[in-house]
């Protein structure tokens, strides 16, 4: 957060700050989770929110904007509710067109261009809908573990990248070595209990199949798509299924270790925001907005004390706004990531052959 700090020292401190969150994921993961998610999580989002705001969120259009939030707004308005008067799936769509309309937002200025773009781009999607990965990866993975973790890796590359900095390339390494430490080392946790508090917040599964909120969803998924433990579609009774669920996800030794990467990687997701603000200037607001930034944000900290579920919700649109508004960013990143690569190998390729 010093605003002194030189590139290679912001390196080295997000360094510090990958071990730390990892030693905290691989001892409290659940317990590390929920209060990350509660306590740097609003502070991220609008800060981001606002920092993108003030960057029209790389898109061509003053207001191209509306869309993503619109998207937002329609997912929001699905988890509340609404999706039993909505298609299956109308969700993950809403994610899709938030994705896709980020590119053609991005790259493309001319309305009746966009306007086809987009007509395309339902076409494919009502087309890419069919394939069961579609609603994993829109639905599911995209707002959590990619964003988290996959665009956060990519940000990392990226600043190397442009910098042609050493400790970039070496904080990138750290940063996959650590997630790696997750795939190979699954200690048994003999001492480790997750707290009630962290079941119930998280989501503890019921007898009928309720819980708290979604966060379970993601493990369940990952744990099936890995290959950890195929649970199967629920069977009666039912208290016997769900019963197994929860003795796996909280004592399984793997199940374990991925809700300690999960952990880490929203851990360090959230850090690695705060610690480049020298960089990213988000602090660089009016003192009327910064007001309201931390009133909101002082306000979620009290809805997450007085009840997390009502705290989870009443976020849940600010949560899937960064991420939808951030799409913009994503494909930018990606797309200068080739261009960074290109360059070196070029360069690479002329002094080779000047030699």
């Amino acid at each position: 957060m010093n605003p002194k700090l030189d590139t290679n020292q912001i390196n080295y401190l997000n360094i510090g700050l990958m071990i730390l969150s990892a030693g905290l994921a691989f001892a409290y993961p659940f317990e590390l989770f929920i209060l990350v998610y509660a306590v740097l999580g609003p502070l991220h989002y609008l800060t981001e929110i606002s920092w993108l705001h003030d960057k029209n969120y790389y898109t061509k259009g003053k207001y191209d904007w509306l869309f993503l939030a619109a998207a937002s707004l329609g997912v929001t308005a699905l988890f509340l509710g609404l999706d039993r008067y909505a298609p299956r799936g109308t969700n993950d769509f809403f994610t899709y067109m938030a994705f896709a309309g980020g590119a053609i937002l991005l790259l493309v200025d001319k309305n009746k261009l966009r306007f086809g773009l987009f007509i395309l781009a339902v076409f494919i999607g009502l087309l890419l809908t069919k394939l069961p990965l579609f609603g994993a990866i829109f639905g599911l993975l995209l707002p959590t573990i990619i964003h988290v973790f996959v665009f956060t890796g990519l940000f990392i590359l990226i600043g190397a990248l442009k910098g042609r900095s050493v400790s970039g390339i070496f904080s990138l390494l750290v940063f996959v070595g650590v997630a790696c430490c997750f795939i190979f080392f699954h200690p048994d946790h003999a001492d480790y209990h997750v707290s009630d508090y962290a079941k119930e917040n998280f989501g503890f599964l019921r007898d009928d199949g309720t819980g708290s909120n979604v966060f379970v969803s993601m493990n369940l998924y990952l744990v099936n798509a890995m290959g950890i433990q195929d649970f199967g579609i629920p069977t009666r009774p039912y208290s016997e299924f769900f019963h197994k669920i929860n003795d796996f996800l909280y004592q399984n030794p793997s199940a374990l270790a991925l809700m300690s990467f999960i952990a880490f990687a929203y851990t360090y997701h959230y850090l690695n925001w705060f610690s480049k603000t020298s960089i990213i200037k988000w602090h660089e607001v009016s003192k009327g907005r910064f007001a309201v930034v931390l009133s909101l944000w002082i306000a979620s900290l009290i809805l997450y004390g007085v009840n997390y579920s009502l705290g989870f919700k009443w976020l849940f649109f600010l949560s899937f706004a960064h991420v939808m508004l951030e799409f913009p960013l994503n494909h930018l990143t990606m797309i200068n990531i080739v261009k960074e690569l290109g360059r070196i190998f070029a360069g690479g390729t002329k002094a080779a052959r000047t030699k």
